[in-house]
């Protein structure tokens, strides 16, 4: 089922005066803040902005009744502050919705101060999920004020955004973010300029992440932001990437099938050649232990 929501409602409700107050009366408790880091903003197209730096990128379009963002960075209110800076040198329209692509911290930790402030904050309801167990474990981020199953549109008077979630790929509640009016998509982690997280204990399937792709890319869209990463990427850029994807799992597949146990299986998969490199920390067990699971392996070594 399509959840589509017109914007006049919305209006009619208080949210767009209210979503016009950045600066929220409660900010959320915080434990030792976070590094603050520095975030530049550049257009991308007309009325369509990247935002880079201080966690995943952020997507900004200045619609007809106020700004549409995707995604809103690290936790902490220097973060948000300069993010919503950054955003005033460009439009002065009040912030009315926020859109999750997944539930990495990096992503989605203002997702209270927008809230706070009376901004609809969008998402699946895998990404609630995520956070939930989160915070049943300590601290999250706050969950989208609004939850979507499959598909979901808002409806502007002049265009619209549609969210969709596919199936599992980067993790279990990742959604693509399409605005039909610029041609252009909004995809999280499901994109990455640098070196892709393969994040299994989050729900991430590397053939459902590649199937997601493909169904992203029947959406008519010329540019496609992507979670890390300086510039947009065009169409063939996504395609370059899908295949880096469809060679990693070949290659898992492959050493598996060759008799590579898990302790050695990362080693054992050729990455140079595709532009990756991980960090000594980019594999812990839950992560080793999918993808030898998709790779084939029977059993956790």
């Amino acid at each position: 089922m399509v959840r589509c929501l017109p914007f006049l409602f919305w209006a009619a409700a208080g949210f767009a005066s209210a979503a016009a107050a950045q600066s929220p009366a409660v900010q959320q408790p915080a434990a030792p803040p976070p590094a603050v880091q520095p975030q530049t903003i550049k257009a991308i197209a007309p009325g369509f902005y990247m935002v880079t730096g201080a966690g995943g990128n952020v997507t900004v379009w200045t619609a007809d009744h106020g700004l549409i963002l995707v995604d809103d960075k690290l936790a902490g209110e220097a973060n948000f502050n300069n993010l919503v800076a950054a955003i005033r040198t460009v439009s002065d329209l009040p912030v009315i919705a926020v859109f999750n692509t997944h539930h990495h911290g990096d992503h989605v930790g203002n997702n209270g101060r927008f809230i706070d402030a009376h901004v609809m904050v969008i998402g699946n309801d895998g990404l609630a999920e995520r956070l939930a167990a989160q915070a049943a474990g300590g601290t999250a981020p706050a969950s989208p004020n609004i939850l979507f199953s499959k598909d979901f549109s808002l409806v502007l008077t002049r265009g619209r955004v549609d969210a969709h979630h596919y199936i599992p790929g980067h993790t279990s509640g990742d959604t693509v973010v399409y605005f039909p009016t610029g041609r252009i998509v909004a995809a999280g982690d499901l994109l990455n300029g640098g070196t892709p997280t393969i994040d299994y204990g989050g729900g991430a399937n590397i053939a459902g992440w590649i199937a997601t792709l493909d169904e992203m890319l029947k959406l008519d869209f010329e540019l496609a932001v992507p979670g890390h990463g300086d510039h947009p990427m065009r169409r063939p850029d996504v395609l370059a990437f899908r295949a880096k994807m469809q060679t990693f799992l070949d290659r898992a597949r492959a050493a598996v099938g060759a008799g590579t146990g898990e302790a050695q299986l990362i080693a054992r998969i050729k990455v140079d050649d595709l532009g990756w490199s991980w960090s000594p920390t980019a594999w812990p067990q839950a992560r080793l232990d999918g993808l030898w699971a998709e790779a084939g392996g029977r059993t956790p070594k």
